[in-house]
């Protein structure tokens, strides 16, 4: 839970840190796959974790607690930008044997 400190001569609240989601880094936090994601989307038509809108507007959303959550999505977000990195890297390699292959194979029929 994310609790607000409030200084009565600062105009902005500060939130204590206490629903920091840096627990996505950790190596047991189980990401959830992206085709996981899409089928709770296109069945729910919001992200895991997060309030729809309907939801928002019929009950309100705490601020706070909110901020964890988005905060929490950007750093999954983050995750996924690394493993298709990751990916991509090990794509771009295989082309590259691949391609140095193929120039071998084609010098020999000549």
């Amino acid at each position: 839970m994310i609790r607000r400190r409030h200084d009565e001569n600062d105009e902005n609240p500060v939130c204590d840190g206490a629903g920091n989601s840096d627990f996505v880094f950790e190596d047991d936090y189980a990401l959830m796959p992206l085709e996981e994601v899409e089928r709770y989307i296109d069945e729910h038509g919001h992200l895991p974790e997060i309030p729809s809108a309907a939801e928002i507007q019929a009950n309100g959303a705490k601020l706070g607690e909110m901020q964890g959550k988005l905060l929490q999505k950007i750093e999954e977000l983050t995750l996924y930008l690394m493993e298709q990195q990751q990916t991509l890297a090990d794509l771009q390699e295989e082309n590259a044997l691949l391609s140095e292959r193929l120039a071998t194979l084609e010098g020999a029929d000549n």
